[in-house]
């Protein structure tokens, strides 16, 4: 985990290795995995990438991917600058 809650990995999908046993599901503390055929179906803006679902898989089916990490509001404001017309 990084500062402020955010992970720098999340879980982005179920692949087709899953076998349905459902430890994921059980698992996951905000409940961002959802039953939704084969694969299982992960709720990015539920999952806090605890990696929790990662540990109980027997079968190694989350797969991840790296998350970018927030644009500082500096550079948020810098980009904002130079999209600004000039009359």
């Amino acid at each position: 985990m990084t500062g402020a809650g955010q992970a720098l990995t999340a879980p982005v999908r179920v692949s087709t290795r899953c076998q349905g046993c459902g430890a994921c599901l059980l698992t996951c503390p905000t409940h961002a995995i959802r039953p939704h055929g084969n694969p299982l179906l992960v709720l990015a803006d539920l999952c806090t990438g605890c990696l929790d679902c990662l540990d109980v898989c027997p079968v190694d089916a989350i797969d991840l991917l790296p998350v970018a990490p927030p644009a500082s509001a500096a550079s948020a404001a810098s980009v904002a600058s130079l999209q600004e017309p000039t009359s």
